[in-house]
């Protein structure tokens, strides 16, 4: 498609930037301005109205909903709509049919990763009646804050403190949208430069003299970028299935360990990190690279590991299995000393369930090869 002759946008003459050639993508300057800034612009509107949400349903995991879907708009936004806006392509279809098909499959990979989260996420937020147990924590801290100072005050004296719930309430949600909300925002601006240049994608033949002749590299790249997302996929699917069908086996009773769950204590934060992974790497095959887009993965993995993610949930299970459940406190701890949280070890070279996985990958790989060469 020859965006060059293509009509503008009526859009156009109210933006502030002309449309940008083939060759800003490969700019890093040019990927912050054009999609890091807008991309703090879309998250933290949307974090602002999953705020509002959650402050009027008084539900914190109104966030967990905002995290999948917002990636899906992202990925949408500066793939489909801002290159129409820009007058790159007379319709949505027109201009999706001429991407290039790496910036076809970034597109449908986002968009196939954040439906699916998002579908599992709701149907947990719906099933439960009241917020996630790691949320409560956040009511706790203030709640005990409020007894403090009430203690403080001095009406301990009179035998019995107190606290305002809807004290606790106004005052967790007053803290809660530049204490979690935006932070969560912030950090979603750059995990999404993983796919900044899905919208500048266009087919490798047109990009590369002589078509792919000495680029046998890419082929192999494209290859591994299909299969990586492949394996993350099924990791995170066959995680969540075989939790489900766990916890309604021990009925509470003991904690998963196996299936997926016997590679590392969290296989769906890992097939998580490799989804995203596979973006820049087919960004890479694709032709329309940069590396500042290696920081996509790199800040889900950071917040994964060490912000939201299983750091969170692993504090949240230990504070309530030590309460609650002395039997599931000490398997936790065992299977800390044994499992990996994040990486697989070593030993898991010998687990069925890496090569399951693996298996996934390379075969979604090699199917998509031969199809590409059928059809």
């Amino acid at each position: 498609m020859d965006f060059q002759s293509t009509p503008p946008s009526p859009f156009s003459p109210r933006l502030p930037h002309p449309p940008l050639p083939p060759s800003t993508t490969t700019n890093t300057l040019g990927i912050l301005s054009s999609h890091l800034f807008p991309s703090l612009t879309l998250h933290t509107t949307l974090s602002l109205a999953a705020y509002s949400a959650g402050r009027f349903t008084n539900r914190l995991d109104a966030k967990d909903l905002l995290w999948p879907s917002a990636f899906v708009g992202n990925v949408w936004y500066h793939g489909v709509v801002w290159p129409y806006m820009v007058g790159r392509g007379r319709g949505v279809w027109e201009f999706i049919g001429g991407m290039g098909y790496g910036g076809q499959l970034i597109l449908g990979g986002v968009t196939l990763w954040g439906c699916r989260l998002f579908w599992k996420v709701f149907w947990r937020v719906k099933g439960r009646e009241r917020d996630d147990g790691r949320y409560e924590r956040y009511r706790e801290v203030v709640r005990m804050k409020k007894k403090r100072e009430l203690e403080v005050e001095g009406d301990v004296e009179k035998g019995v403190v107190e606290v305002d719930e809807g004290d606790v309430g106004r005052e967790m949600w007053n803290k809660a949208f530049l204490g979690i909300f935006l932070p969560e925002a912030f950090v979603q601006s750059f995990v999404s430069l993983g796919w900044s240049a899905v919208g500048y994608s266009r087919p490798l033949l047109l990009q590369h003299e002589g078509g792919i002749e000495g680029d046998e590299w890419r082929v192999w790249v494209h290859g591994l970028a299909v299969g990586v997302f492949a394996a993350g996929l099924a990791l995170e699917v066959l995680a969540d299935s075989q939790l489900g069908r766990g916890k309604r086996r021990l009925k509470g009773e003991g904690m998963v360990r196996s299936g997926v769950w016997s590679i590392v204590r969290h296989p769906n934060y890992l097939g998580d990190f490799l989804v995203h992974l596979s973006f820049p790497l087919m960004a890479l095959s694709d032709g329309v690279f940069n590396p500042i887009m290696f920081i996509g993965p790199v800040a889900n993995y950071i917040f994964l590991r060490h912000i939201g993610g299983d750091k969170e949930n692993e504090q949240y299970q230990m504070e309530k299995y030590e309460r609650e459940s002395p039997r599931k406190y000490k398997e936790l701890l065992g299977w800390k000393k044994e499992k990996n949280s994040f990486w697989p070890g070593w030993r898991e070279v010998g687990n069925m369930w890496t090569w399951v996985v693996v298996g996934i990958g390379s075969g979604v790989a090699a199917g998509e090869y031969l199809g590409r060469q059928w059809f």
